[in-house]
């Protein structure tokens, strides 16, 4: 007897379990979608497969032949649970579509709702009764409606398919709470279907303008990763092709953007008398680092004239960069290797000091004449030094991303580790000594890609010895 009833429930509720079950799926899928989605900034996806999950459990609980299957499970309160907290989601979806000109409307009725069903859940486990939060709850939800009525009809945004959609969602659900409310004092005769079904269908509107919102999301997202490409690409042409050493200096470079474009540069030039070497790191990261990076491209070639004088390569830099890049700043350093005199003038511009292995002594010292930042200071004023640079002495010019790449633990990589570093690998070829320092500085960071707190950028210049250049 007791099968045939359970029967017979199960066929009374099978409408009601499919539509359940439908709205749960739909839901979860939402939620791993959001979950998978490349940096989603776009959270209707994700409420909205709050708002369905939740309304799909909380029909699926009200079924009656689950209950009569399942007597042990406390059905009750998990239906109460689910209806204190099911309004928030909702509210939460209206919010980032349609209701983003209301927010102050939308704080105060999710607000509510979290109070609500904080209160709730204190009567639930006390065991009393729910009656006066049932009518806090109810009076809450006609205030609520009536809101997501009036930004339907008065959103204060473009009006696109997207807006209509949940206009129409909308108005359906008002419809079927004035069916409810005229069946409750006996005006119509009630019927149970109608009100899941308007919020299957305001569902589906969601549905629709998640999905529209999250395709045109990804279009443009796409579009963008092709544009920064197409960028990588040309401030990569910018740099310098170092295959071979120039006027008896070997020079090498390693260039390491945390992103697709980076505001660390590097430029080389020649005078057939010596080698002249720019670095600069531009305040700041992405696009607008990378413009301003690749205007030093441009502003260095007409400083070729005179590269032998790094202090006037500086000063001219500074003159041209002047007033054009805004509120950022550069720091940089150039040096120019003298093949005659044998010797190194070196000047800075708030710029790391260069590193420099004294093949000779056996040691690492640093060489830095600093002055002001390039771009904030019309009138800056740079000075140089100079140094003896012998046959297998090398030198390191870097910016503040090397030594300031962080570990697992908040530690530095730091100038210790780079001196060290420089000393213990003077006896490899430059060039595997470049790869070898990336390899260390990435491994520190954690070994990954995506670890690089900031653009890396280095290049390392050795002076060839009488063999290396007799061969060359």
């Amino acid at each position: 007897m007791q099968i045939a009833v359970v029967t017979d429930v199960l066929r009374n509720d099978i409408g009601l379990l499919v539509v359940g079950e439908l709205t749960v799926s739909a839901g979860l899928a939402a939620l791993v979608f959001h979950l998978f989605r490349s940096r989603p900034t776009d959270r209707s996806t994700l409420y909205f497969g709050l708002s369905a999950l939740l309304y799909g459990m909380r029909l699926t609980a009200g079924v009656g032949s689950l209950h009569l299957t399942f007597p042990n499970v406390p059905w009750g309160m998990f239906n109460s649970c689910i209806s204190l907290v099911i309004g928030v989601p909702f509210v939460l979806y209206i919010g980032s579509t349609i209701g983003r000109a209301y927010s102050w409307f939308i704080r105060a009725i999710v607000t509510a709702n979290i109070l609500l069903a904080a209160v709730g859940a204190v009567i639930l486990l006390l065991h009393a009764p729910l009656g006066g939060v049932w009518l806090a709850s109810r009076a809450l939800a006609v205030v609520s409606l009536s809101g997501w009525v009036f930004i339907g009809i008065f959103p204060r945004i473009p009006i696109n398919r997207e807006v209509r959609a949940l206009r129409v969602g909308l108005m359906v659900l008002a419809l079927a709470a004035l069916y409810r409310n005229l069946a409750a004092i006996q005006v119509l005769s009630f019927a149970e279907f109608v009100e899941p079904l308007a919020m299957l269908f305001l569902l589906g509107t969601f549905l629709y303008v998640s999905a529209s919102r999250s395709l045109r999301h990804e279009t443009r997202l796409i579009a963008i990763r092709k544009e920064l490409d197409i960028a990588r690409q040309i401030q990569s042409a910018l740099l310098p092709t170092l295959e071979r050493g120039i006027a008896g200096v070997e020079i090498h470079a390693r260039y390491s953007p945390v992103g697709s474009v980076a505001g660390d540069f590097y430029d080389v030039l020649s005078d057939g008398l010596g080698l002249g070497v720019l670095i600069a790191d531009v305040s700041g990261h992405g696009v607008p680092a990378a413009l301003s990076a690749s205007m030093l491209k441009v502003a260095l070639r007409a400083q070729a004239g005179h590269i032998a004088n790094p202090a006037e390569v500086l000063g001219g830099l500074n003159a041209a960069l002047s007033g054009m890049i805004g509120d950022q700043f550069i720091t940089a350093a150039f040096a120019y290797f003298d093949t005659v005199r044998r010797e190194l003038r070196y000047a800075g511009a708030g710029h790391p000091p260069l590193l420099l292995w004294r093949s000779a002594e056996k040691r690492v010292i640093s060489l830095e004449e600093n002055g002001l930042f390039l771009g904030p200071f019309a009138g800056a004023q740079y000075s140089a030094i100079t140094s003896p640079f012998e046959p297998c002495d090398r030198c390191l010019l870097y910016t503040d991303g090397l030594v300031e790449a962080f570990n697992r633990k908040d530690e530095e990589f730091g100038a210790r580790r780079l001196r060290d570093f420089l000393a213990r690998s003077s006896e490899i070829p430059a060039n595997a000594a470049c790869t070898a320092l990336l390899d260390d500085v990435t491994a520190w960071s954690g070994g990954k890609p995506d670890s690089q707190q900031d653009d890396i950028t280095f290049v390392v210049v050795e002076f060839e010895d009488t063999a290396a250049a007799a061969r060359r």
